[in-house]
């Protein structure tokens, strides 16, 4: 206890944790002197995260009467968590339970911190700040609720309490205790309302089978004002080279990585795919290999995999394997049974569902455009909008033509790495 007051105490009298300074006005005649800086509260490294336990640490067994302290960096902390994932703090409407201010030190608990599927019955004394947050009809309570876990973590509490029921009108909110052992210090309801408007809607495109076989339009693709991501086969004599390339031409490299179908083996899905007879060794010794051939990666799409990705045990190797590395999963094959988006929740890997593909299998401009059409406003309803494109100088020529009409919707094309948060 000592050792952490003294730590605490150090850390203090050095550079404040990740603080940014707001610009000075501009200088003007006989203008006052410029407010103080704005201090913001940031945990962008280990030892922010490490300071912050720290002080936690120290104001729940040192400074034990200073309960004011602890409330107010579990807020500051809190608050930083909900704006790192696009929350901003206008959004929480804070009420203060005077009657709640004060409350004694927390009794040990025997069950394991961190975990928001704690029991829902249990019974909680009132919380001294209570937020109530509206966000988009379309935000993910999951992401939420996972940003303010980890928060609580960092500061050595945790989640008391996790629920999602129904809204006092329509669909399902979020209804969280957090705090420290049994203690409750902030009750927070998270609830998805119209009358929020969405940040702007972004389509991300996925190149997959591109190959030099046909330079033409190879080039054309990489040289193209439409961002795409590039997936790239590990089974192809060119895929170093060409992931070099993708990577040169500023676009974002993905490892388009082979999953058995049905049909296996009449269908193959090529070198190193993941089989459902594999070991889980043998998964991560498979992945290891195709992440070599291709070099660094932003994201994990899957090709073919209609029976791999609905595999339980498969995918959870998987994704346990893509989460270790820090890389999200994308299931490129959304019209069949997939445990991918189940078993990333139980895992706490990243995922991500393609929404739409485009390609010129009719052969027609005016299907291509209708399909373009269809997947921005898909966009716009959905807010994200992962697109698999298969390569042709037709669909390349119409997207480079529809570009304007799709910005004027407010659509903002982004590589996967924006929308695999």
């Amino acid at each position: 206890m000592l050792l952490t007051g003294v730590a605490v105490l150090i850390s203090k009298s050095l550079t404040p944790i990740t603080t940014r300074s707001a610009p000075s006005p501009k200088t003007q005649q006989q203008a006052p002197p410029p407010a103080p800086a704005v201090k913001h509260f940031s945990l962008d490294s280990d030892w922010d995260r490490l300071r912050v336990s720290l002080e936690s640490a120290y104001l729940r067994t040192v400074r034990v009467g200073d309960r004011a302290a602890l409330l107010r960096l579990t807020s500051r902390t809190l608050r930083l968590s909900l704006e790192e994932i696009g929350i901003d703090k206008t959004r929480i409407e804070e009420h203060v339970d005077p009657s709640a201010a004060v409350y004694g030190p927390a009794p040990r608990r025997s069950s394991a911190p961190g975990s928001s599927a704690m029991n829902a019955s249990a019974s909680l004394a009132p919380a001294p700040i209570q937020w109530h947050i509206e966000v988009p009809k379309r935000a993910s309570l999951y992401r939420i609720n996972d940003a303010l876990t980890q928060a609580i973590q960092v500061l050595g509490g945790n989640v008391i309490r996790g629920i999602e029921r129904p809204g006092p009108v329509s669909g399902t909110l979020l209804d969280l205790r957090l705090g420290y052992g049994d203690r409750v210090t902030h009750a927070i309801t998270v609830e998805p309302s119209e009358a929020v408007a969405d940040p702007g809607a972004q389509i991300a495109f996925v190149v997959t089978d591109l190959d030099r076989c046909s330079m033409k339009l190879y080039r054309s693709f990489m040289r193209s004002p439409v961002l795409f991501s590039v997936a790239l086969r590990p089974d192809k004599s060119e895929a170093t080279r060409m992931a070099k390339e993708v990577r040169q031409d500023n676009h974002e490299v993905l490892l388009h990585l082979p999953m058995e179908p049905k049909g296996y083996p009449r269908v193959d899905p090529g070198k190193d795919a993941i089989l459902l007879d594999l070991s889980r060794i043998e998964i991560e010794d498979r992945i290891a290999r195709c992440l070599s051939a291709i070099g660094p990666v932003q994201a994990v799409v899957s090709r073919l995999g209609s029976a791999a990705l609905n595999d339980p045990d498969v995918m959870r190797a998987v994704l346990d394997e893509l989460k270790r590395r820090d890389l999200p999963f994308i299931d490129s094959h959304p019209s069949g049974p997939s445990m991918v988006e189940e078993i990333g929740e139980e895992t706490g890997a990243r995922t991500l569902i393609v929404g739409a593909s485009l390609d010129d299998d009719k052969g027609t401009a005016a299907s291509v455009r209708a399909k373009i059409k269809e997947i921005a406003a898909t966009a716009v309803q959905r807010g994200t909008l992962v697109v698999m494109v298969r390569p042709s100088a037709l669909v390349l020529d119409i997207l480079e033509s529809e570009l304007p009409r799709i910005k004027a919707l407010g659509v903002e094309l982004v590589p996967i790495s924006r929308v695999a948060l």
